[in-house]
């Protein structure tokens, strides 16, 4: 292949259930194929509802040419922040009630910070507690580093109780209830100026979700990325799992689901790549010419 023939693609990440299983084990074949497609001169950006305040060193690690963060809020290349959608005083403010109103547990989202409910920390303390047994054993049992398995009490470090959220520039909410009927109530309230993906957060058992305002994901955010960039959307590629992938994978030229996803997401994707524990991100990077 001449320098003319050469492709230059653009690849966009999920970390939960797509480069990181179980918030704990993250495939050496993963690893090894983000790095190398970036030394063959292609781009490798994250794509995740986490914000960087839920990004750990050994994901950063791997090296990225940059992030799409907190579902689509905010996104940088290098250390360009090149999007940044913050919701108002008002919406946030409205987003508190609608919750504290149903006994919905949350948290708030600014770009690298992140704010607890009252109940929340208790809660996850909680559910770590009863499953520390068997999730060490299942995370041993799938090659995790020991070291990485405290992903539950690190992140209730992370909150911030110096600064009150409606000081802080929030650009998302997550949400965990186990309520369903409270849940469907605010979604009925929060529809016309909301939108609510469900499911996306690896939190204790119950409903939980991603809340933001509407136009604010993943898509909108890797079209911008890719303008900076003066990439053409037909050479970017999507990968990932789940309901918060949808605008991904509209956009991106190639939309790739992993063999984890659920068949519903799958029918979203061109294809489907294998599980996160077969070297689905590997797989998927080899098969259309990036290693």
């Amino acid at each position: 292949m001449t320098s003319s023939d050469f492709r230059r693609r653009a690849v966009f990440l999920d970390v939960d259930g797509t480069l990181l299983q179980d918030g704990t084990h993250l495939p050496e074949s993963a690893v090894a194929a983000v790095r190398r497609a970036r030394e063959n001169g292609h781009l490798v950006l994250l794509s995740t509802g986490r914000g960087m305040a839920e990004l750990r060193g050994r994901i950063l690690d791997i090296g990225f040419d940059g992030a799409v963060t907190n579902g689509g809020a905010f996104a940088g290349v290098g250390d360009e922040l090149v999007v940044s959608r913050l919701m108002t005083a008002a919406e946030v403010a409205r987003l508190s009630a609608a919750f504290e109103a149903r006994g919905i547990h949350w948290y708030f989202q600014s770009f690298d910070r992140m704010f607890a409910s009252p109940g929340l920390p208790a809660l996850l303390a909680d559910r770590l507690e009863r499953d520390r047994a068997r999730h060490i054993e299942d995370a041993l049992a799938a090659g995790a580093d020991p070291d990485e398995l405290e992903f539950f009490s690190v992140g209730m470090k992370t909150f911030d109780d110096e600064v009150h959220f409606s000081d802080a520039e929030i650009a998302k909410a997550v949400i965990l209830a186990h309520d369903a009927d409270a849940v469907a109530d605010m979604l009925a309230e929060l529809a016309p100026d909301f939108a609510v993906v469900s499911g996306t957060i690896p939190l204790p058992e119950g409903s939980s979700g991603e809340v933001a305002p509407r136009g604010v994901n993943k898509g909108a955010a890797i079209l911008e990325v890719l303008a900076h960039l003066g990439v053409d959307p037909s050479d970017a590629i999507g990968i990932g799992d789940n309901w918060n992938d949808a605008e991904m994978f509209e956009v991106c030229g190639t939309a790739i689901a992993m063999g984890n996803a659920a068949p519903e997401v799958q029918a979203l994707a061109d294809e489907v790549t294998t599980a996160i524990d077969d070297d689905g991100i590997h797989n998927a990077f080899a098969r259309h010419g990036l290693l």
